[in-house]
C-alpha cells in the first residue's frame, strides 16, 4: 500500500464503500474469488462482509476468519451469530432487522468472541448498495475493534476523576479551559475563596470576580493568549468572599492531545499579597500537581535532609538558571545564590531545620543562573518535618519568581518619584497661572473704573476746550497778555484730554479704526521722528524681519505705542544708551498661552523694543502697566504710558509681555494677530483741518444730555454757518426730525440716558433713510464700537473735539 498504513487506508476503504460497492455490484459470493474488490478487503486490517439485500452474509475477509478463527462455510448465511455476546446478540438481531426493513445504514457497538475465546468491543458500521429503484441489493459492513479507545476513555475518566480529587485539595486555586478559552472546572479553593458559585464562575464569569478597574485588561490578555495556543501569566486584584481583593497571579499552559490538537489551559491562581503559611506540607509528589503548580510559575520544592536529596522541578531550576533534565544539589541551591544573600538564606533554612526553634522559612533572595547568568529574584517559603524524635527529616515548600514584581517596585519607587516632582512642578506653574489670573483680573477692575472717569473727563474736557476755542475766536489779537492766558488754558485741556484717552486706552474703551498694515514699513517710517524724540545720546537700530506677515490695526495707536515704549527706554538711558526695534513672525502654542491668561494660540507679528538701561525689578515689573503707576520722579511722568500700550493690545486682540532685569535692561515685546485678510495698506495724508465754513441752507440737529456740552456744540456750529436745532433726549429729538424735514444732519451722543444714541439714529433713520449721522462721546459702552473697533458706516469724532476738527468733521459728512 506504499506510504499510506493500513488504518487510513481502512478508512480511505470505508469512505469510498459507495464506488468500490458500485464496482461489485454485479459480483455474487462464488465470483469474488480473484477480483479487486476481495484483494482490497483482505488487506484491510478490519473485519468487512458483504451480505445481499436480506441480510444473509455471503462472504467474509480475511482479516475476520483470522480474529474469529472460523471457516467461510461456518459463517455463511446467519452463521455469524455463533461469535456474538448471547447477552446481547437478541439486541444486535432486532437492530439489523430493522436496517434490513428500511434499508438505512447500521451502525453499533457490540463485543464478537476472538479465537482466543475472548470477548472483544468492536464498532460496527453497514452500508447498503441500492439499485436504480431504490432497492438494496448489497450490504457492505466493517467491524473495528475499539479496545484500545474504550480503554484509553476509561482511563481518561479515571485520570480526570484523580485530577479533580487531588486538585479539590490543592493549597492553590485550579482551573481547567476548553479550546474555546470557557472555564469548564474551577478547584473548590476558588469558590472558598471568591464566594462565587459554579454557576457564578464557569465560561467567562471568573472575570467576574476581578477588580473591575482590571477586568477589562485580564480578560484581554487571556483572550489573546488563548487565541495564540500559548502560556501566559497575569497579574490582577482578586475579589474574596468578604469583598476586600487581594493582588493575585493567574498563570496557565495550553493542553494538546497527542495529535496535536489544543484542547485548553491547566492553570492555577496564586495570592502573593500576604501568602498563608503551609500548615500541612505535602509528603508525596502528585506528577499532575507539579504540572499545574509550574504552569503556574509556582515551584514546589523537597528536601530530604536525612540522604542530603534535593527534589527540584523544571520550573524552580529555571529560577536557578539550569536545564530542566540535569540533576541537582544542595551544592547547586548555595552556589547558585547571590554570594551577598548566602549567608542570610541558610541561616534561614538552618533555622526551619532547628528542632527548637522550628521557624518558617520565608526568604527573598537573589539567583544567579548557573549556564545563563542572568540574575533573578526568588520568593520562597517552606516548614520542616520532624520524625518522633525531633529530628528534621525534610523541608518542603514552594518557590516563585518575583524578578518582574521587584522590577515593577523599582519602577513604582521611580514613578512616585518623577510624580512628586512634577505635583511640584505643576503646583508652581498653577501659582503663576493663577497669579496672572489675578494680575488680568485687578486690570479689568481698574479698567473699567478709569473707563468711566475717563467718560466724565471727556464731557467736562468737551466744555473747556470747546469754550476756550470759541473764544480764541472772538479774542482780539492786540491783546498779549489774554492771549498768553488763553494759550496756556488751551494747552492744560488738551494735555488733560491725552491723560484721558490714555485711560480710555488701557480701559480698551478708545474707539480703533484698524486698517491693513506692513509692520516693517510703519516701523520703517517712524524712524527719522524716533531718532529726533530720542536725543543724540541714544543710539537707535532697527531689525526688520524678511517676510513679516500683515497686520490689521489702528495705525495711529500702534504709532502712539510703539513712541511711548520708546520714550521710556530713553528715559530709562539718562547718559547713553541703544534702542533696538525688531519685528518677527512668532507663533505662541498651546503651552505658551497655558501660563497666559486670556491669549489665545495661533500666528502673530512681534514687535521688540529693547533699552540697554538701567532695567525693573520683578515686583516693578508686575506693576508696570497698571494705570498711574511709574517709578520716575513727581512731574516727570503720568504712569500712563504703559497702560496705553496695555489697553490698546489686548484691544486690539493681542499680547504685551515685559522683560526685565535690574541693570540689565528691558524688553516690551507686542504680539498683534496675523492678518489674513488680503486687504491692501491706505496711505494716510495730513489731516485737513482747515475749518470749512457752513451753509445755512444746511440745518443740523444736536442731540446731548449735558446742557454744557449741548450749549457748547450749538454755538461751534452756529460759528461755522449752518443753521442748529438742538433736543435734550430722543422724543425730543424725534418730534423735531418728524417737523423738520429739512435737517441734513443729525449729531448726537451716543451715551445717553433711557434711550441712547445709537438707538436714536436707527429710529432716525428708519423714517428719514437719506439722513446723514455724526456720533459723538467719550466713553463707547459698546453702542456703535464692537470688539474695539467701530461699527462698519459710523461716522464717530471724540470727545473732547476743537471747532475745526468739528468743521472738518460735519464738512466731510455732508459733502460725501
Amino acid at each position: 500500500m506504499n506510504q499510506t498504513s493500513a488504518a487510513d487506508f481502512g478508512a480511505t476503504f470505508w469512505r469510498t464503500g459507495a464506488r468500490t460497492a458500485e464496482a461489485a455490484t454485479n459480483l455474487t459470493a462464488g465470483d469474488l474469488d480473484g477480483q479487486t474488490f476481495r484483494l482490497l478487503a483482505d488487506n484491510l486490517p478490519t473485519l468487512c462482509w458483504v451480505a445481499n439485500g436480506d441480510g444473509y452474509i455471503v462472504w467474509y475477509n480475511r482479516r475476520w476468519h483470522e480474529y474469529c478463527g472460523t471457516t467461510p462455510a461456518e459463517m455463511e448465511g446467519w452463521g455469524w451469530q455463533s461469535v456474538h455476546d448471547p447477552a446481547v446478540l437478541p439486541e444486535v438481531l432486532e437492530a439489523w432487522q430493522r436496517s434490513i426493513a428500511s434499508g438505512e445504514p447500521f451502525e453499533m457497538v457490540f463485543p464478537l468472541r476472538g479465537a482466543d475465546g475472548v470477548f472483544r468491543p468492536f464498532l460496527t458500521r453497514v452500508c447498503p448498495l441500492q439499485d436504480d429503484a431504490g432497492r438494496v441489493i448489497r450490504w457492505f459492513g466493517v467491524n473495528t475493534e475499539i479496545s484500545r479507545q474504550m480503554q484509553a476513555e476509561a482511563a481518561f475518566r479515571e485520570s480526570e476523576a484523580r485530577f479533580r480529587n487531588m486538585a479539590d485539595h490543592a493549597p492553590v486555586m485550579m482551573w481547567v479551559t476548553d479550546a474555546d478559552g470557557a472555564c469548564v472546572y474551577l478547584n473548590r479553593s476558588w469558590y472558598e475563596f471568591t464566594g462565587q458559585t459554579e454557576a457564578e464562575a464557569l465560561g467567562l464569569g471568573w472575570l467576574k470576580a476581578v477588580h473591575p478597574d482590571d477586568e477589562a485588561e485580564s480578560g484581554r490578555i487571556f483572550l489573546e493568549a488563548n487565541a495564540r495556543r500559548e502560556p501566559f501569566r497575569l497579574e490582577y486584584r482578586l475579589r474574596r468572599a468578604d469583598g476586600s481583593y487581594r493582588l493575585a497571579i493567574d498563570a496557565a499552559a495550553p493542553r494538546f492531545d497527542s495529535d496535536g490538537a489544543f484542547l485548553g489551559y491547566i492553570g492555577s491562581v496564586i495570592d502573593i499579597e500576604d501568602r498563608r503559611e503551609h500548615e500541612q506540607a505535602l509528603r508525596e509528589t502528585e506528577e499532575r500537581l507539579r504540572l499545574a503548580t509550574e504552569a503556574a510559575e509556582v515551584g514546589f520544592w523537597d528536601v530530604d535532609v536525612v540522604n542530603d536529596v534535593l527534589i527540584w522541578p523544571p520550573i524552580v531550576k529555571a529560577m536557578f538558571g539550569i536545564s530542566p533534565d540535569a540533576p541537582v544539589s544542595m551544592q547547586d541551591f548555595y552556589e547558585g545564590l547571590h554570594p551577598d544573600d548566602r549567608e542570610s538564606t541558610a541561616a534561614a533554612f538552618a533555622a526551619a531545620c532547628d528542632p527548637l526553634e522550628r521557624a518558617l522559612y520565608d526568604v527573598e533572595y537573589r539567583t544567579v543562573g548557573r549556564e545563563d547568568g542572568q540574575v533573578r529574584w526568588v520568593a520562597a517559603k517552606g516548614r520542616g518535618i520532624f520524625d518522633a524524635q525531633g529530628r528534621c527529616v525534610r523541608v518542603i515548600g514552594a518557590a516563585i519568581d518575583i524578578t518582574a514584581r521587584k522590577k515593577a517596585d523599582a519602577e513604582l519607587r521611580e514613578l512616585n518619584e518623577n510624580l512628586e516632582r512634577r505635583v511640584a512642578e505643576e503646583v508652581a506653574e498653577r501659582e503663576q497661572v493663577s497669579e496672572a489670573l489675578r494680575q488680568a483680573q485687578k486690570m479689568e477692575t481698574v479698567g473699567q473704573l478709569t473707563g468711566g472717569i475717563g467718560h466724565d473727563f471727556n464731557n467736562m474736557l468737551a466744555v473747556v476746550m470747546g469754550s476756550l476755542d470759541l473764544l480764541k475766536r472772538r479774542l482780539p489779537p492786540t491783546d498779549a497778555r489774554a492771549v498768553r492766558y488763553l494759550d496756556a488754558a488751551v494747552e492744560g485741556a488738551q494735555r488733560a484730554a491725552t491723560l484721558t484717552q490714555r485711560l480710555l486706552a488701557f480701559s480698551r474703551q478708545q474707539p480703533l479704526r484698524p486698517e491693513p498694515l506692513d509692520t516693517n514699513k510703519l516701523v520703517g517710517g517712524m524712524s527719522e521722528f524716533l531718532h529726533h524724540s530720542l536725543g543724540g545720546s541714544v543710539r537707535l537700530e532697527t531689525v526688520l524681519a524678511a517676510g513679516v506677515w500683515r497686520i490689521e490695526a489702528d495705525r495711529n495707536q500702534l504709532e502712539s505705542a510703539i513712541l511711548n515704549l520708546a520714550v521710556n527706554a530713553r528715559d530709562a538711558m539718562p547718559e547713553r544708551g541703544r534702542l533696538t526695534i525688531e519685528t518677527q513672525n512668532c507663533h505662541l502654542d498651546e503651552r505658551y498661552v497655558a501660563q497666559h491668561i486670556g491669549v489665545p494660540p495661533g500666528q502673530y507679528v512681534m514687535i521688540a523694543v529693547t533699552d540697554t538701561g538701567v532695567g525693573m525689578s520683578a515686583e516693578t515689573a508686575a506693576k508696570a502697566f497698571d494705570p498711574f503707576f511709574t517709578t520716575k520722579s513727581v512731574g516727570k511722568g503720568t504712569g500712563l504710558g504703559l497702560s496705553q500700550v496695555y489697553g490698546f493690545v489686548k484691544q486690539s486682540g493681542g499680547h504685551v509681555k515685559i522683560y526685565s532685569e535690574v541693570g540689565q535692561g528691558t524688553t516690551v515685546k507686542i504680539y498683534l494677530p496675523r492678518s489674513m485678510a488680503s486687504g491692501t495698506e491706505v496711505e494716510s495724508g495730513p489731516p485737513d483741518t482747515a475749518a470749512l465754513q457752513g451753509d445755512e441752507r444746511e440745518l443740523i440737529l444736536v442731540v446731548e444730555d449735558e446742557p454744557a456740552v449741548r450749549q457748547f456744540s450749538v454755538d461751534a456750529l452756529i460759528e461755522l454757518g449752518y443753521r442748529v436745532l438742538s433736543a435734550d433726549g430722543a422724543e425730543q429729538a424725534l418730534r423735531l426730525i418728524d417737523s423738520n424735514p429739512e435737517i441734513t444732519l443729525l449729531f448726537t451722543d451716543v451715551v445717553m440716558p433711557e434711550v441712547n444714541g445709537r438707538k436714536l439714529a436707527d429710529e432716525a433713520l428708519r423714517r428719514r433713510p437719506e439722513l446723514k449721522v455724526l456720533f459723538t462721546t467719550g466713553y463707547t459702552r459698546n453702542a456703535v464700537v464692537h470688539n474695539g473697533v467701530l461699527d462698519p458706516g459710523v461716522e464717530l469724532i471724540g470727545k473732547p473735539f476743537t471747532v475745526d476738527q468739528l468743521a472738518a468733521k460735519v464738512r466731510a459728512i455732508l459733502d460725501a
